[in-house]
């Protein structure tokens, strides 16, 4: 039986849900492993480093392992690969199984499902005048989950933080049922009817769209990983208590449920790039603040409102920027590369913050960082802002 295009959407957006959510939820745990273990904050956010870095390397090789052997046999061994990377690391707590479980495994599993395989089955089936609220729709998942994660695993948290690693595990294999009726290859002439076909174009590097985008991508990293990852910490050297990080992560969560599907809507009616210089730069503003503005539960509740809006909506524009630039059977592929350098960014975040934390007890200077960062994306998608595009209005009926 054929998956109904909006099963396939729902479906999605579960499993970037659990994808996303079990990811960010990693922070929480930094806090109680410093204290138990007598670990460098430096030392266990490298790990998260470089779990960013091995996920965004995985994401392209994994798209490109998709078309040999099959979507659904690759996303399998990944969601294993996450699962199992999060329960070594619970039980058996050394530093050397935290950075090959943690890092590596959990870094291999994340990349294999995640945003490039499962957006490309969407736009696979999705009908072309759906599809820019319907990659929203799917994306918007990730925030979803990074709510439910945020609120659940501090709770996990008060009791150990090893069980809250072992539900964090247990959770990933859930994305095995989700993915068996999205992912299985459907029968032929049953996929949606493309847009006209893109002819097959130079190398990456030397394209200035795919430059503009891996670069925006790159600085959307740094922010993403250096607030999902430190955070928590940021709050407690703040003298507040935890549960206001959860909370506050909890807000990006709900809010960017939002603005990820508005966004993704919009992106059907604007050029991609232009929406993208919008985001960067309100982020820009809104991390300067967090510099110059005492810390306090409020002002947190109020960053986390702001930046849920404009938390992952990169994800379906420059997805759809992709798709329109480079044509769907591209689309994993290019896209993987994309999150490769969104990736880069992400280990320098979670890496920088964690050293910059260590060395001078202040997170100030990755705040400040962050903020020069936004001006420097929207500028680089400045060239491409008015590529010409076939517009197509997204519906829901």
């Amino acid at each position: 039986m054929q998956l109904n295009w909006k099963a396939a959407i729902a479906l999605a957006a579960l499993i970037l849900a659990i994808n996303t959510g079990a990811r960010q939820a990693m922070g929480f745990m930094l806090p109680p492993m410093a204290s138990e273990l007598t670990w460098g904050m430096g030392s266990l956010s490298f790990a998260l480093a470089i779990q960013n870095l091995v996920f965004g390397l995985a994401a392209p090789i994994a798209s490109k392992l998709s078309d040999r052997f099959g979507t659904l046999s690759v996303f399998l061994v990944g969601s294993l690969c996450y699962a199992v990377g999060m329960g070594v690391t619970a039980l058996w707590p050394t530093p050397t199984v935290w950075m090959l479980g943690a890092g590596v495994l959990a870094g291999i599993g994340i990349g294999a499902t995640t945003f490039p395989l499962v957006l490309a089955a969407v736009t696979r089936v999705v009908p072309i005048q759906h599809r820019g609220i319907g990659l929203g729709i799917a994306s918007a998942g990730g925030s979803f989950g990074q709510l439910i994660y945020s609120v659940a695993t501090p709770m996990l948290v008060l009791i150990d933080w090893k069980i809250a690693m072992l539900a964090l595990g247990a959770s990933c294999l859930l994305l095995i049922p989700m993915a068996l009726p999205l992912l299985r290859r459907p029968p032929a002439g049953s996929e949606a009817p493309a847009e006209e076909d893109i002819p097959s174009q130079g190398p990456l590097l030397q394209d200035r769209r795919f430059l503009a985008l891996a670069g925006g991508f790159f600085v959307c990293g740094v922010h993403v990983a250096f607030i999902a990852t430190h955070l928590p910490n940021f709050v407690v050297a703040c003298g507040l208590p935890l549960n206001v990080a959860g909370n506050t992560l909890a807000i990006i969560g709900a809010l960017n449920i939002a603005g990820t599907i508005l966004f993704g809507a919009w992106g059907g009616r604007r050029h991609p790039p232009q929406l993208l210089m919008l985001i960067y730069l309100c982020r820009a503003a809104l991390v300067m603040a967090m510099v110059v503005i005492p810390p306090s539960s409020m002002l947190l509740y109020a960053f986390g409102a702001i930046m849920g809006i404009l938390w992952l909506s990169t994800v379906p524009l420059t997805s759809q920027a992709v798709a329109l630039y480079f044509g769907q059977k591209r689309q994993a592929f290019v896209f993987g590369m994309v999150l490769a350098a969104h990736q880069v960014g992400a280990f320098l975040g979670a890496w920088g913050g964690g050293e910059v934390y260590q060395l001078t007890g202040s997170y100030d200077l990755l705040w400040i960082s962050s903020g020069i960062f936004g001006p420097l994306a929207a500028i680089v998608h400045w060239p491409v802002r008015r590529e010409p595009t076939r517009v197509i209005q997204p519906q829901l009926a």
